[in-house]
């Protein structure tokens, strides 16, 4: 962590962030050297976390004109990068926030991000298994966990879900379960669908007969998840998995080929910058997945 924070200090200045002047990141310039920088740093990944992106952007523009979407909940950024979203959400006033992301870069780099703004974040490496699924069940119960649910609640049949993050500290997937590697790219499939029905069952039961003091769901925000056909596939499965745990998605994008618009409600629009499009002004929305029916019996 010493070794990458000297990398971040030294090749990737800090800016503030387009037209989110209250914030600041470790960005990448044309003087970085990126390609030098990850060899130095034998990464595996591409550097997404070393730049900001409109669905990021947008995304942290909505927590600043309507905190009240995350003030005193759990907030998972999912697929965090640089840790904008993670970060604005913390100062808006979140309760807990989890940035997760498949590349270890990215989390150190949004750990560091997160203390140059003088906030905390809790980060969370997620892995996929040897088929290609991902191990959604422990997102969904460390956020069942810190929003005052049942922890266990998705936990696989025979297994206790694992326990609450300590404040400020990075959990692999692996530290509860074994023989899982890490992914290469950002699409983590949801092998929860095999589950769905009995998720929903629990859920809905949940919601029946639970008391009107339970704590409002937690919110997961995924900003530029959008971007190629099988991302695209495998992200909405994911959030839809999450959203039958009790999630509130709300999704950052520029209007990509790949957006899933008609499993999406439009709620606000944001001019923001692109690294995409080499800085050039874009049209980025936010969205709310739209919830499955579900009817309590």
């Amino acid at each position: 962590m010493d070794a990458f924070r000297e990398i971040v200090d030294s090749r990737l200045p800090v800016t503030p962030v387009p037209g989110l002047s209250s914030l600041k990141l470790h960005l990448a310039n044309e003087q970085s050297g990126l390609g030098r920088l990850l060899a130095e740093l034998g990464g595996a990944l591409s550097p997404y976390w070393a730049h900001v992106w409109a669905g990021g952007l947008a995304l942290a523009r909505h927590i600043e004109a309507e905190p009240d979407a995350v003030r005193d909940r759990t907030v998972i950024d999912y697929g965090s990068g640089s840790g904008l979203v993670a970060i604005a959400a913390a100062k808006a006033g979140a309760r807990t926030v989890i940035a997760c992301d498949i590349d270890p870069l990215a989390l150190e780099a949004g750990s560091i991000n997160a203390a140059l703004n003088g906030v905390e974040i809790q980060t969370l490496l997620i892995e996929r298994g040897r088929n290609g699924s991902a191990r959604l069940e422990l997102l969904e119960a460390i956020a069942h966990d810190t929003a005052a649910k049942p922890p266990n609640l998705l936990a696989p049949e025979g297994r206790d879900g694992p326990k609450g993050p300590v404040r400020g500290e990075t959990h692999p997937a692996n530290a509860v379960a074994t023989g899982y590697a890490a992914s290469p790219s950002l699409p983590l499939s949801g092998h929860l669908s095999r589950r769905r029905e009995r998720v929903s069952r629990a859920s809905c039961k949940a919601e029946c007969n639970a008391p009107a003091a339970n704590p409002e769901p937690f919110v997961v925000m995924a900003g530029d998840v959008f971007y190629d056909a099988r991302t695209a596939a495998r992200t909405l499965e994911n959030l839809n998995a999450l959203a039958d745990a009790g999630a509130d998605i709300l999704i950052g994008d520029p209007f990509r080929a790949h957006l899933p618009t008609e499993h999406l409600i439009p709620i606000a629009r944001y001019a923001v910058t692109d690294f995409a499009s080499r800085g050039k002004p874009v049209t980025a929305g936010v969205f709310r997945l739209r919830p499955a029916s579900r009817a309590c019996s």
